[in-house]
């Protein structure tokens, strides 16, 4: 849906619909648990709880990047499927 924030505080929109921006909240909740289990850590917000909320420390290095962005990616990649049968 959107992706804001400043600095090192990003927030990531997931909603249903690019269109309708319809909020996926229990899409954002599986994406938490599998990012969790992957050791990686993200916090949930937002006016309907489906915006991920990334603060990382200020000691964070490509390596943790690249294992931020590999997780997002798998998470997503389980969670896109469900939202494409809902719509």
């Amino acid at each position: 849906g959107d992706v804001r924030g400043r600095g090192l505080m990003i927030g990531i929109e997931l909603v249903t619909d690019r269109h309708t921006k319809g909020p996926a909240l229990p899409e954002a909740k599986l994406v938490m648990e599998l990012l969790k289990d992957e050791g990686v850590i993200v916090g949930r917000g937002g006016l309907h709880g489906n915006v991920l909320r990334l603060q990382p420390p200020m000691v964070i290095t490509k390596a943790d990047c690249e294992r931020f962005i590999g997780a997002l990616r798998r998470a997503l990649t389980v969670v896109q499927p469900q939202v494409s049968a809902r719509t």
